[in-house]
């Protein structure tokens, strides 16, 4: 740290290219193209940014449109804006407003979504929160999950030790007017944990402790070691006690 912020700072304001290197501060308000990899203290994107390298920074902040082409790596990511990772995604702390696609994989400790985040490969953190609405092509490993649905949201696979999905009872137009509108709900093949809370969710297998299964479900299999109770607008295929 205290090596970073002997750099130089790095400030574009209108149009600029570089062939990346190592910088203390590096704030983008105008238009940048980076070819190679950046390493630095702080990133704020205000403007737009391209990057053809991977970034490494103690924090990266996202209010303009931000592509990168490579992975991203930080101790605190925020989204607010629109950002594509072509790469892979570290950061202990992760939280997207905006949009965020990460084409690669996902690991952190605390992701917060209030936004919309998509990710092609699989997801790693002590904690997910949703607020949003998001798409997990890949597995989605956490120690707990709290989604609270208000449009489409899916994942291949969940596994956990306490899992919490269901509708947000709150509704506003904010979800339409971006054109991610719909009936809330949640999709996915399967979902394995100790406590499990389920509304408005489309599974194949729910294996777990403690389940309960809530309105708008419906489940193909229920597997379970503990407490199993069901609402009577939901729907299970079949049950077993293991």
């Amino acid at each position: 740290m205290e090596e970073r912020n002997k750099r130089n700072d790095l400030n574009v304001s209108g149009m600029s290219q570089t062939a990346g290197g190592e910088f203390h501060r590096v704030s983008i308000d105008g238009m940048a193209k980076v070819n190679g990899n950046l390493d630095c203290t702080s990133m704020e994107v205000n403007g737009t940014l391209k990057m053809h390298g991977a970034l490494s920074s103690e924090s990266a902040t996202i209010n303009g449109m931000c592509t990168l082409n490579g992975p991203l790596t930080s101790s605190r990511v925020r989204v607010d804006g629109m950002t594509t990772i072509n790469g892979d995604l570290h950061s202990p702390e992760i939280e997207v407003n905006g949009k965020c696609t990460v084409r690669g994989r996902v690991d952190g400790e605390r992701i917060d979504i209030g936004g919309v985040i998509d990710v092609e490969g699989d997801v790693q953190c002590e904690s997910l929160n949703v607020q949003g609405n998001i798409k997990i092509s890949g597995f989605l490993n956490a120690g707990t999950v709290e989604i609270r649905l208000h449009t489409s949201s899916s994942a291949k696979e969940i596994g956990g030790e306490r899992i919490d999905i269901r509708r947000k009872e709150q509704q506003n137009g904010f979800w339409k007017s971006i054109g991610l509108g719909g009936t809330p709900s949640f999709k996915t093949s399967l979902i394995e944990g100790d406590e499990i809370v389920l509304e408005d969710t489309e599974a194949d297998i729910v294996r777990g402790s403690n389940i309960f299964i809530g309105r708008g479900c419906n489940i193909r299999l229920v597997e379970y070691s503990g407490e199993l109770e069901v609402d009577q607008d939901a729907k299970v295929g079949s049950s077993q006690r293991i």
